[in-house]
C-alpha cells in the first residue's frame, strides 16, 4: 500500500475509538474561549487596549500566553525553553501589538505574517514556532497546527512520495532552499491541506486531529519514544531526567537563572520548599513535586505557593492550580 493508503487505514482505526483525540476536541472549546476573550481577528482595534498583565502575568490564569503555551497545548505543541519570549512581548508591548495586528490582518498572506520583523522580540526568531501558533489560533480553519518546518516537510514527502512540493518555489522566482521561513511554510501548508482535501474520507476531519494522526502514524525520527522514566536530557548538566522530588530540586538548582529566578534565598524541608527572587526582583515561594498532581494530595495551602515546580505536569487543563505549574520537562527536556 502507498503511504496515503496506509495513513487512511490508520486514521480510520483511530476514529473508531471514541476516546482518541478527546483532549483535542476539548481544546477547541478552549480556543473559542480564547477568541472571545481576545477577539482580535474581528476587532483588531482592541489590540491597542491589551495591557502587559493581560499578555503575560505568571502566577495568574487566563493571560494571553497562558492560553497559547498551556491551555491550547493539544492544538499544536510549542517548545518554550523559558519565558523569555513572553517577557519580551510584555516588555516591548507596543512592538508586540503591531506584530499581533499583522497576525490578524486578513489581507496579508501567511508568508507575510510569519516573515514580519518578529526577531526584534528576543526569542521570536528562528523557525517562528510561536508566530505560527498565534496565526493558527486566529485562522485555525485555514492552516494546520504543525509548526516545525522540518516536520511539515517530512510529512509532505512521506505522503506525496518525494519533494515535488519544492517546485512551487518557482512562483517566488527562486529555489526552495532560498525561500524565507514564511514562504516555505506557505507552500507546506498548501500541500498538506490539499492532501487532506483529497482524502475524501477525512476532508471534514478537523485540522488538529489530522495533525495528531500524522505525528502518531509517521513520528519524526528525532522524537523520543523510549520509556517514560529516566530519559536522557538535552541539557548536559544532568544526564537523566529526575524520577523523584530531589531530582526536581537538583535540576531547578542548576537552571534557576535560565528559568527566570536569578537568586535562590532558601531551600528547606518545610513547606514551601524554596524561596526565590524572580527576574522582576519579587520574592516568590516554590513547592517542588515530581508530579504536579501530588500538590493536591499534600494538603498544602496553594495561596502560600507561587509556583509548583515539577517534572511531569499531569494536572487537567481545567484545574485552577494549572497556572502555578512550572514544568521542567517542558522547559528543559528534549523537544
Amino acid at each position: 500500500m502507498s503511504a496515503i493508503e496506509i495513513f487512511r487505514e490508520e486514521v480510520k482505526k483511530r476514529l473508531s475509538d471514541k476516546q482518541w483525540g478527546i483532549e483535542v476536541k476539548n481544546a477547541w472549546r478552549i480556543l473559542d474561549e480564547f477568541r472571545k476573550k481576545f477577539p482580535y481577528r474581528e476587532k483588531p482595534d482592541m489590540i491597542d487596549e491589551i495591557t502587559p498583565d493581560e499578555i503575560y502575568n505568571p502566577g495568574k490564569e487566563g493571560y494571553f500566553f497562558h492560553y497559547i503555551e498551556h491551555k491550547l497545548k493539544p492544538l499544536g505543541y510549542i517548545h518554550v525553553p523559558s519565558d523569555k519570549p513572553w517577557r519580551a512581548a510584555r516588555e516591548n508591548i507596543e512592538t508586540f501589538k503591531e506584530l499581533l495586528k499583522t497576525v490578524v490582518d486578513k489581507e496579508k498572506t501567511l508568508a507575510e505574517k510569519i516573515d514580519a520583523k518578529w526577531e526584534v522580540l528576543k526569542g521570536w526568531g528562528g523557525d517562528k514556532h510561536y508566530v505560527k501558533k498565534l496565526i493558527f489560533c486566529y485562522f485555525s480553519e485555514e492552516i494546520l497546527p504543525l509548526f516545525k518546518t522540518k516536520h511539515a516537510e517530512g510529512f509532505v514527502e512521506m505522503l506525496l512520495g518525494g519533494e515535488k512540493y519544492k517546485d512551487k518555489a518557482n512562483s517566488y522566482g527562486m529555489s526552495y532552499d532560498d525561500l524565507t521561513v514564511g514562504q516555505k511554510y506557505e507552500i507546506l501548508m498548501e500541500s498538506l491541506i490539499n492532501i487532506k482535501k483529497n482524502l475524501s474520507d477525512f476532508k471534514n476531519l478537523d485540522n488538529a486531529l489530522f495533525v495528531k494522526a500524522l505525528y502518531e502514524i509517521y513520528p519524526p525520527s528525532e522524537q523520543v519514544t523510549s520509556d517514560k522514566f529516566s530519559q536522557p536530557l538535552s541539557a548536559v548538566r544532568m544526564l537523566f531526567s529526575p524520577d523523584n522530588e530531589m531530582g526536581v530540586v537538583a535540576l531547578f538548582s542548576m537552571y534557576h537563572r535560565e528559568l527566570g529566578f536569578p537568586y535562590i534565598l532558601r531551600i528547606q524541608s518545610a513547606f514551601p520548599d524554596a524561596t526565590v527572587i524572580d527576574d522582576r526582583g519579587e520574592i516568590r515561594n516554590i513547592e517542588f513535586k515530581l508530579f504536579a498532581s501530588s500538590f493536591r494530595t499534600s494538603g498544602y495551602d496553594p495561596n502560600r505557593c507561587d509556583y509548583i515546580v515539577c517534572w511531569y505536569d499531569d494536572l487537567p487543563e481545567d484545574d485552577d492550580l494549572k497556572s502555578k505549574v512550572l514544568c521542567l520537562q517542558e522547559k528543559l527536556g528534549s523537544e
